[in-house]
């Protein structure tokens, strides 16, 4: 069951990335068409292109961890066996979802704050700035689904 929920996860994560990415990539041509050939521009596009490259980031991120790709600081790993590094997998895995739910719970903090103190005209963007909770739960939760499942060889 656990399997089948990290699955659909990574499959729900994967469309949102690919989505954002494809709608940075028309967004940005059609920005380029309006700008060189109709002599225009729309300053809401970069704003929003800004944004869905943050998505993209942080996507990408959560996608990486879920495959046991992310970023790793694995210096000792040289001099410690298969059978240590196994048994420091869980105990850093829960160390890492403990500072990426942090990190959520701070993130939505600054959410809250953007959101109370922004200018009228300005808050149409506020929502792109969820992917930063959003982003650090999945994370967290991604570390959490290491921790408690098989490692793979």
């Amino acid at each position: 069951m656990l399997e089948r929920f990290e699955k659909n996860l990574v499959k729900v994560e994967s469309i949102i990335a690919a989505a954002s990415l494809f709608l940075l990539l028309a967004l940005s041509l059609f920005q380029i068409f309006t700008r060189n050939v109709l002599d225009f521009g729309y300053a809401e596009i970069e704003i929003i292109n800004r944004n869905l490259l943050i998505i993209c980031g942080a996507m990408g991120a959560v996608l990486a961890t879920s495959k046991l790709r992310h970023i790793k600081i694995d210096a000792l790993t040289v001099i410690m066996s298969e059978r240590q590094i196994s048994l420091l997998r869980c105990p850093l895995s829960l160390f890492s979802a403990i500072v990426c739910l942090m990190m959520s719970y701070y993130a939505g903090i600054f959410f809250m704050d953007e959101w109370q103190y922004a200018p009228a005209n300005e808050r149409w963007a506020l929502p792109f700035n969820l992917i930063y909770p959003f982003g650090f739960g999945l994370l967290s939760l991604h570390f959490l689904l290491i921790c408690f499942k098989k490692p793979r060889p």
